[in-house]
């Protein structure tokens, strides 16, 4: 049985298609999903530190913006397990 496959746009079509897309500003649960972590941790590193920037609006609207996310990733990426990263 063989699987099939969903071809994915490419960063550049989005962004054609939506150019405000990184900018766009989404809720604790999709940060998650985009970053691959639950959102219980995402609300654990905004009260400890460590995770990626975000918006909070009055006293309970937390937003990420998309572009926060993929800078957050992008940092933490390594090249090897002795490669330290980018240092703050």
């Amino acid at each position: 049985m063989r699987k099939s496959t969903i071809e994915l746009p490419s960063l550049t079509e989005i962004l054609r298609d939506n150019p405000g897309w990184l900018d766009e500003a989404v809720d604790t649960s999709e940060a998650g999903r985009i970053i691959g972590f639950p959102a219980c941790t995402l609300n654990t590193w905004r009260s400890r530190g460590g995770g990626p920037a975000f918006i909070k609006v009055g006293d309970h609207s937390v937003r990420y913006q998309r572009r926060s996310l993929f800078r957050f990733l992008s940092e933490h990426q390594r090249l090897n397990t002795s490669d330290p990263g980018q240092q703050r």
